[in-house]
């Protein structure tokens, strides 16, 4: 899995949903973001691309085209995907504590967990 298959997928993406939102059909789609290659008649390997599938993905996530595809994608994509899941955590951390630590009679200590 590709980094920017993974920042996709921690969004709660799926290619099908994707390729829905831009209009594209899912398999074009699904090539283009996994990186397919095909066989060229010289039997040599070429990256398939669709520039105008890969300004729509990018538009979507809040990305240039660059950012995802291009040579800055491979620092670009880490970060993002960090943030994501820092993002992602502290939602989590916030969800669980109003469901479980809302009007308890816990002390701060406990819900601190310095018990």
């Amino acid at each position: 899995m590709n980094n920017l298959q993974k920042l996709i997928w921690i969004r709660g993406f799926s290619i099908r949903d994707i390729a829905q939102q831009i209009g594209f059909g899912y398999h074009s789609t699904q090539k283009v973001i996994k990186g397919a290659t095909y066989t060229l008649t010289d039997g040599s390997k070429a990256l398939r691309s669709n520039r105008e599938i890969e300004e729509a993905v990018a538009r979507l996530l809040g990305l240039t085209r660059e950012e995802a595809w291009g040579t800055s994608s491979h620092t670009v994509l880490p970060r993002l995907i960090k943030q994501e899941i820092k993002k992602q955590t502290g939602q989590r951390e916030k969800d669980l504590q109003e469901k479980w630590l809302q009007n308890s009679n816990v002390p701060k200590k406990q819900k601190d967990g310095n018990a």
